[in-house]
């Protein structure tokens, strides 16, 4: 043999080289500033807002995305939400732990698929507690949310009664669906007492049937418990870390510039919108000429 015995022992492999750089500079500036911008956003959805042209138009898989983040200690989204906090003179949070879990543990739960195949055939509304603001008082959120495209309406008011439930179906909810042309013709809410009484009335008056889900059933009403949550993770976390607010208006232009970015701009994976958003969807006059629908009286 050429080599003797030692050539029969096997060849010890010298050190490989790491795995290329597949990223530019500027690719990573831009997704560590989106992740610090929507701070609860995980790499799949930072990865379809990157593509959008107004962020560069940058292809980068959620897999790439989710090692930069695990290499700048930014993998989870309370270490993102905590360099939030470091820049900010606000560190005040809007739930309990105790609550927090309750609230993943409901959205965790699947409910029975919910047929609504127009916009206006089954809109879901749900109340939510924010907290108690210095300066402001108890705040609650009333929100919609339409079953057929996940388009999301709600109101940020300091008064938790059936007149309030009714003051949102008549200006905000009612308005909205005769404004784009579709009818409203059923809405769900748990039994809570701000959903009788005036709230009934407002739907005998706009003839909107209203259902109630079975009592400790809350996961029937998971469209809208969800779309608070989003809400919650999105919009509430951060804002309360960013800045302080005084009054309720200033808590109402917060909710309405997100609605505006959730309906319009924000990328929806859910099944029901099939990658379209919800405002692609909701303001589509066609739809409406297509389907004979007929608007109550």
């Amino acid at each position: 043999m050429a080599y003797g015995a030692p050539g029969l022992h096997p060849r010890r492999p010298g050190p490989r080289r790491g795995r290329p750089l597949s990223l530019s500079l500027q690719a990573e500036r831009a997704i560590l500033a989106l992740a610090l911008a929507w701070p609860t956003w995980g790499p799949a959805r930072l990865a379809v807002q990157l593509a959008r042209p107004e962020h560069g138009g940058w292809r980068v898989a959620p897999a790439t995305i989710y090692r930069l983040l695990r290499r700048m200690g930014l993998s989870t989204r309370f270490q993102r939400l905590a360099v939030l906090e470091a820049h900010s003179a606000q560190a005040a949070g809007l739930l309990t732990e105790r609550t927090r879990r309750r609230l993943a543990a409901a959205r965790r739960r699947r409910g029975p698929h919910v047929a609504a195949q127009h916009p206006g055939d089954l809109v879901c509304l749900d109340t939510f507690y924010i907290g108690k603001l210095k300066g402001v008082g108890k705040v609650w959120q009333y929100t919609a949310c339409d079953a057929a495209c996940s388009y999301a309406i709600a109101q940020v008011t300091t008064e938790f009664s059936a007149n309030a439930a009714a003051q949102f179906l008549r200006t905000r909810v009612w308005p909205a669906y005769q404004a784009a042309g579709w009818p409203l013709r059923r809405v769900l809410t748990d039994q809570g007492s701000e959903y009788r009484g005036a709230f009934d009335q407002a739907c005998q008056q706009f003839h909107i049937k209203h259902t109630r889900t079975r009592p400790r059933h809350a996961w029937t009403n998971g469209f809208a418990e969800r779309l608070q949550g989003t809400i919650l993770t999105e919009l509430w976390r951060v804002e309360f870390r960013r800045r302080f607010f005084t009054n309720v208006a200033q808590l109402q232009v917060a909710l309405d510039r997100y609605l505006g970015f959730y309906n319009h701009q924000r990328p929806h994976l859910g099944y029901r919108t099939q990658g379209r958003r919800p405002a692609e969807i909701f303001w589509t006059s066609s739809w409406a000429e297509h389907h004979e629908h007929v608007r109550p009286a």
